[in-house]
């Protein structure tokens, strides 16, 4: 076995990079198993690192190599990957280096991140970094925590984003519906629509008469709160309202005064409308409204004076359940101190500080219980620091760690972040700054590790700031290309095209460096201002030319002479379809039209052409009824020859009047006058014949007497007639079959007929025979050389058969010989 390891490699180190994908992808040898990790970064083929990484399937890897490969495809393969594990989580790292490795994606993947991870710590941190107001929109209207969509629109601030977020939200979110509105109306407010100032103003005036209503002696704060509001409303308030919000601040700062000396029990009455000349500056800029309304309501003023008092002895009794309840903490307190328990220690502590804070004075003997108590708690948060700078020891051995590792410059940059920000957060639970308590010297040193790790990483982010650079010259490229296009262009296909990569360019802008994007994102919406000022013109050239057309197509709907309308209609649809595309809905309607137009003059067409087909259709059905006709015929068999032929006659005629031009038709009504007219001639040569046929059973009818075979005599006189040839002949040789006469014998003359017979039919003869007919021939040949002419086949038959007739019955051979030959014969006459 070991001698096979060394004379044959496995299968995952074939020269063949097939074999190797195949072997990688599916071996299970222990050896590939542990090589698979080099073989990611190590293979020579594109394939084989893919299929290794798939084998592999570890976050880490897919990671460093959706950076590190140098081929495209491993590439983005791995980064589809790992972005997809980062969004998943299930084998992911931590959180917190999740949430640093942000950082290191581009824009449309932070995009991703935002709408697909599946841990919402992880979306919120990408929506921290993602800018394009439309995700912002979408995760303030689809995401699905309630305060992420609050977060995400608190970043938005265009109103007419803000208003869709408000519009689809009405019925799905009341709470982002509802704030989206506040912050559009703060918007308008801003901008100095005067209309959402005076309705603000009016919600303003309403919520201070409320106090007026209803005063509380603790009310001083919502007061001022709704002042200040008030005050930054500026000075576009309309003049009623203002005068109706002054009257009633005015009278609420009274009420709160009557609250706050409860001594005098009778409230002084307000001035009226006669003594308000008399009265202080302030009240006499109270509006004639809103005195109005607080005289009418002066019973639930007092009302509400009495209710005030009553609040400020509930005030009272709150205090003193507080300082009860502060009271109560204490032996807590001491008892989670003096058991080490510091999270339910500080928890206390800070409910005693709030409740303190809520007192505002609190009472000495409180105090002097609580003194000893913070001394040690001061004491146990100086044992936290000691454990935490435990913990700043452990931070700094694992940096010095990472030194060397070998671990994806990302990677390192992520953990030294983590590793800060934890610092970070434990300087700032023991509430101290930066190189304070924690000691200066453990402060130096932590972040000296981290510079010492982070400075290898210096080549890769320097590359990544090549690529931002070649993206930059993308970008100058295109701005280039952009200014060499001219304003007299019409190349409009490529102006469509080069604006549509600009703003592809624009919107890709985060992979080129920060401090070029603003100057870059200035020049692309020029040029993306340009080539939609000379595409929007060329636009309106279409759109004048396509509606010249429309009235040119609408034109020929009145015309009379069909003969051009289809050209002229199709010409018009062919320069349309040069001209190009205008402003998608301007070319949607026009094309309407111009179809409409079209369709009005092919519809005139299509009408002139069934008018058409329905004369055809009714040639058509003429034509087949002829040719039903025609076949009738030829299937009659019983109507005479010349009824036949006049009727044929008549429906030749007819046909040829239809002119019909339908091929099936015209086959088949030329089948059936084929077929009738062989059947005339069939008739007519049956007659011309028939007295061959009549010859032959009479001649049927002596062979039968001659042989022996009795015949009715009545049989021979239902004979027809032939010719008086053969009459003759048959009947002298009837009265010699009734005298008795036997059978002769045979005879040269028999022969030579027989001979001369089948030499007609064209039938052989026999072998006996042959000279004969051989000389029966040469006889022929020169009886016509020298007459140059020759009798008839039908005349020579006639001559044969009666002489045939004539003669006295020959043996049977030769009256077999000469049935058949006469047979023969007949059959071959025309």
């Amino acid at each position: 076995m070991r001698l096979a390891k060394l004379l044959f490699k496995p299968k995952w180190q074939d020269k063949d990079a097939a074999v190797r994908r195949t072997a990688v992808a599916t071996g299970n040898d222990a050896d590939l198993i542990q090589a698979l990790p080099s073989l990611v970064r190590e293979d020579a083929d594109a394939g084989v690192r893919l299929a290794a990484l798939k084998r592999l399937n570890d976050y880490e890897h897919w990671r460093e190599r959706s950076t590190g490969d140098v081929d495209g495809t491993v590439r983005s393969s791995a980064r589809s990957m790992y972005l997809s594990l980062l969004c998943a989580g299930a084998s992911a790292p931590s959180m917190t280096r999740r949430i640093a490795e942000l950082d290191t994606l581009a824009a449309a993947e932070l995009e991703k991140v935002a709408g697909t991870a599946a841990q919402r710590e992880l979306r919120a941190a990408a929506l921290e970094r993602v800018t394009r107001p439309g995700l912002l929109v979408e995760r303030a209207i689809a995401d699905p925590d309630a305060q992420l969509r609050l977060v995400a629109l608190e970043r938005i601030s265009n109103p007419g984003l803000l208003e869709r977020v408000a519009e689809r939200t009405r019925k799905t979110d009341k709470i982002v519906s509802r704030r989206a509105r506040e912050l559009l109306e703060a918007s308008r407010i801003s901008a100095g629509d005067n209309a959402a100032i005076g309705v603000r103003a009016r919600a303003f005036c309403e919520r201070i008469e409320a106090l007026l209503r209803a005063p509380r002696i603790d009310m001083e704060g919502d007061l001022a709160s709704i002042h200040a509001a008030w005050s930054g409303l500026g000075e576009a308030i309309p003049a009623d309202v203002a005068a109706r919000y002054r009257g009633a601040h005015a009278l609420v700062l009274r009420a709160l005064d009557s609250l706050r000396n409860p001594q005098s029990k009778n409230v002084p009455a307000l001035p009226a409308d006669a003594e308000l000349a008399s009265a202080p500056a302030l009240v006499q800029e109270v509006s004639q409204t809103a005195v109005t309304e607080v005289l009418v309501s002066q019973a639930r003023f007092d009302a509400a004076l009495v209710a005030a008092q009553a609040q400020a002895r509930v005030e009272r009794e709150r205090r003193n359940a507080l300082q009860e309840e502060i009271q109560q903490l204490l032996p807590s307190f001491a008892a989670a101190m003096d058991s080490g328990d510091s999270a339910t220690a500080h928890s206390l502590h800070t409910r005693i500080r709030e409740g303190l804070k809520s007192l505002r004075d609190a009472p000495a003997e409180l105090q002097r219980r609580l003194l000893p108590l913070e001394e040690r708690h001061a004491e146990m948060k100086r044992w936290q620091h000691w454990s935490n700078n435990q913990r700043r020891r452990a931070l700094c051995a694992e940096i010095e760690a990472l030194t060397g590792s070998g671990l994806h410059p990302d990677a390192l940059a992520t953990r030294v972040r983590e590793a800060r920000e934890e610092w970070q957060r434990l300087d700032a639970a023991e509430g101290i700054a930066p190189d304070g308590e924690a000691g200066p010297g453990i402060s130096r040193r932590f972040h000296a590790l981290c510079y010492q790790v982070l400075r290898p990483t210096k080549g890769y982010f320097s590359k990544r700031n090549e690529v931002r650079k070649s993206h930059s010259s993308e970008i100058e490229a295109l701005l280039e290309r952009a200014a060499a296009i001219g304003d007299d262009t019409t190349d409009w296909n490529a102006l469509t095209a080069l604006r549509t990569e600009t703003s592809s360019a624009l919107r890709a802008l985060d992979e080129v460096d920060p401090r070029t994007r603003t100057a870059l994102a200035k020049r692309l919406k020029t040029v993306i201002a340009q080539t939609s000022t000379l595409i929007q013109t060329h636009e309106r050239d279409v759109e004048a030319s396509k509606q010249r057309l429309i009235e040119q197509a609408t034109a020929l709907t009145s015309r009379g002479d069909h003969a051009t309308l289809p050209r002229e209609a199709r010409e018009l649809q062919k320069r349309w379809t040069t001209l190009g595309n205008g402003r998608r809905n301007i070319d949607q309607r026009q094309w309407r039209e111009f179809r409409a137009a079209c369709d009005a003059v092919f519809g005139k067409l299509d009408a002139a052409r069934k008018d058409i087909e329905v004369q055809a259709a009714a040639t058509l059905a003429q034509a087949q009824e002829l040719v039903t006709e025609v076949e009738a015929l030829a299937a009659d068999e019983t109507s005479p020859a010349e009824t036949v032929k006049a009727q044929l006659r008549d429906l030749d005629a007819r046909w040829q009047a239809t002119g019909s031009d339908d091929r099936v038709l015209t086959q088949r009504q030329r089948q059936a006058h084929d077929a009738v007219t062989v059947r005339l001639k069939d008739a007519a040569r049956r007659q011309r014949l028939a007295r061959y046929v009549v010859a032959m059973k009479k001649y049927t009818f002596l062979r039968a007497i001659e042989t022996g075979t009795p015949q009715s005599a009545e049989l021979w006189g239902a004979f027809a007639t032939t010719v008086p040839a053969f009459d003759a002949a048959l009947q002298e040789r009837h009265l010699r079959t009734q005298s008795g006469t036997a059978e002769g014998e045979e005879s040269e003359e028999a022969r030579e007929i027989l001979v001369q017979l089948e030499f007609l039919a064209g039938t052989d003869s026999p072998a006996e025979d042959r000279q004969r007919r051989m000389s029966h021939q040469v006889s022929r040949l020169s009886s016509r050389m020298r007459s140059g002419s020759a009798a008839t086949p039908e005349r020579e038959l006639d001559d044969l058969l009666a002489a045939w007739f004539a003669q006295t019955p020959q043996p049977l051979a030769l009256e077999g010989r000469f049935t058949r030959a006469a047979t023969a014969a007949i059959d071959t006459l025309p």
